[in-house]
């Protein structure tokens, strides 16, 4: 998936907010200026990164610009023609493939309409899946990090494993919060999944076409 046209938008609102913030703390007292520089040491200072949000992970919520309960075929519109399509009694499923030098990256879009609801023509996003390293959390996790790091943080239950011929991935979940993430046999995580909070249905709607689930005991 190509977030390029967008970063610089999304940049762009942020360089604006953080040129308001030094605009607004210049403008304080000279007092309360001489009185923190009392209390504060510069150790203690630390600077944290606004993270992007076309490659953020927000449990529950969103991944980049893919926004749970958002209008499927307006994402599309955007992000362009899918690499695969699926389509079956009014869900979809639509996965991208990205090439690069360290390997193909899958971003996988499940949606559904709300068939004889008031807003039956929209296709509502029910999860969304990706597996590139450039997707992180607020707090650094994301496909590329030690499940064991991954557990520290997260209530995870392992629901079971992908199988296609010798590969494998454990799927962990946690529902509570609308996350899950694969891990491969190495113990590091692959994929990452967001869905709303405590929806099963979601969760545990696969997005490998040719993989077999194996449900765990």
């Amino acid at each position: 998936m190509n977030f390029k046209r967008y970063k610089h938008f999304f940049m762009k609102r942020y360089w604006i907010l953080i040129m308001a913030g030094i605009a607004s703390a210049c403008n304080q007292p000279s007092q309360q200026s001489d009185r923190q520089a009392d209390t504060l040491h510069p150790a203690a200072v630390e600077t944290i990164p606004v993270p992007d949000p076309t490659t953020l992970i927000m449990p529950g919520k969103r991944i980049g610009i893919t926004v749970i309960q958002a209008n499927a075929d307006s994402l599309i519109k955007i992000i362009g023609k899918p690499d695969f399509s699926d389509a079956a009694m009014g869900t979809y499923l639509n996965t991208w493939y990205a090439r690069h030098t360290d390997g193909i990256y899958q971003t996988s879009i499940f949606s559904q309409r709300n068939m004889g609801g008031p807003v039956e023509a929209i296709t509502h996003v029910k999860s969304v899946y990706v597996t590139s390293p450039a997707f992180r959390t607020s707090n650094g996790l994301g496909p590329g990090t030690p499940m064991a790091t991954i557990q520290n943080l997260y209530t995870l239950r392992n629901t079971g494993t992908f199988v296609k011929d010798k590969d494998s991935l454990q799927v962990y979940e946690d529902l509570a919060s609308g996350i899950s993430f694969e891990a491969g046999k190495d113990g590091v995580c692959k994929g990452v999944l967001v869905y709303a909070p405590q929806d099963s249905g979601a969760a545990r709607r696969s997005v490998h076409s040719d993989w077999m689930f194996v449900a765990g005991k």
